[in-house]
């Protein structure tokens, strides 16, 4: 393949990523998240157009497919560095706003952080289209990274790197499962990016480190996509909806020796809950719940979702007597929090499904009337 086709391959590549992330910003609308939210992200999509369209233009000029002179050649480059800086700066603060909704003090503090790097960045960039520290154009009028090029790595880095550590801290401190889950994504933001770079140091003239940055981007919009699809608001459970399709895969694949267990979990006296201590705590209690019904459910590798209310279900091939596993959950996280959430208990039905040729319809009904007996058993024991 001789020099020019290996610039118009380049090229065709990047255009590909352009039309795939001009997709992204058309479907990231307030269905995925907060208007804020996907501002930052459509944004963050946007700059990455900018960096792809510099970067090609490079690219054609370069293999002289189109006039390219030495200034020009900087003023691309240069707005592709600034259009990169600009990219991280718009990931890491959708990142925040996506993890700390109450917009903290510390948040506050780390987006200004984020502002002041992004603008020394930008500023040294703009710099070097004279003084050559970042770039230069060589004698054969190449574009080559001069040695402060270092220096825009490392104030790309200290951005990435403090947006990663502070949604790993936040994983921690929120305990909302749907929140903990998404601290992965601003790692996978760190390490595709950069195993990319190296792959390109070695492979020059091939769009790896764009593709290795459409990646994560991509990935994070169907994970933030999927999770406000098939996941509970409140709770951050599988919501009714995925409890649906996954139940029908299991009845389609059960049978004498591959059953399973379907389990309908009520907290009891939720109603009094609300009208004694409020809704706000009442929504406090559905989240305890779910949060110990998503730990047992993680010991048992089972499936559990919000039904609807105060109810859950908990799908397992295990035999273990589940209520006492969840009750005892319940007890446990419930002592960390003791002065804000009430006495809980729950009761639960089970069914047993060993064949295709049952219903999701007939499997609940008979978990639900399993459960029914229970609640009786449980209000009378009150009386």
């Amino acid at each position: 393949m001789n020099e020019k086709a290996t610039y118009i391959s380049y090229v065709i590549t990047e255009i590909f990523c352009v039309l795939f992330s001009l997709g992204i910003i058309v479907k990231a609308n307030k269905n995925v998240g907060t208007d804020l939210q996907m501002r930052y992200f459509r944004g963050m999509n946007l700059f990455f157009i900018i960096y792809l369209i510099s970067d090609s233009f490079w690219a054609l000029g370069q293999g002289g497919l189109v006039p390219f002179s030495r200034i020009l050649n900087k003023l691309t480059n240069a707005s592709g560095l600034i259009a990169v800086e600009l990219l991280a700066l718009l990931w890491c603060i959708f990142v925040i706003y996506r993890l700390d909704q109450n917009k903290s003090k510390k948040m506050k503090k780390l987006i200004l952080t984020f502002y002041f790097v992004a603008a020394v960045d930008i500023v040294i960039t703009i710099a070097s289209i004279f003084n050559d520290f970042y770039f230069y154009v060589d004698d054969d009028d190449k574009f080559q990274f001069a040695n402060g090029y270092t220096l825009h790595i490392i104030l790309i880095f200290i951005q990435l790197f403090g947006s990663g550590i502070f949604s790993y801290v936040q994983s921690f401190s929120n305990q909302q499962i749907k929140l903990r889950k998404e601290y992965r994504l601003p790692l996978l933001f760190i390490i595709v990016p950069s195993v990319s770079a190296v792959f390109e140091g070695f492979l020059p003239l091939t769009p790896i480190v764009s593709l290795g940055t459409f990646l994560p981007i991509h990935f994070a919009f169907l994970e933030i996509q999927n999770s406000e699809i098939y996941s509970d608001a409140l709770t951050g459970l599988n919501n009714r909806r995925r409890l649906e399709i996954f139940l029908q895969d299991m009845i389609h694949n059960s049978s004498e020796e591959n059953k399973f267990r379907l389990h309908i979990i009520d907290v009891n006296d939720f109603k009094l809950v609300n009208d004694k201590f409020g809704h706000i705590v009442g929504d406090r209690t559905l989240q305890l719940v779910a949060d110990a019904l998503h730990n047992v459910s993680d010991r048992m590798h089972g499936f559990c979702a919000r039904y609807g209310g105060d109810e859950f279900v908990l799908i397992t091939k295990d035999d273990t007597e589940i209520h006492t596993e969840i009750q005892n959950e319940v007890n446990s996280l419930r002592e960390k929090c003791a002065d804000l959430i009430p006495m809980i208990s729950v009761c639960t039905g089970c069914a047993i499904c060993s064949s295709g040729a049952m219903t999701a319809t007939q499997l609940i009904a008979q978990a639900d009337e399993e459960l029914y007996v229970k609640k009786n058993i449980y209000h009378g024991k009150d009386n």
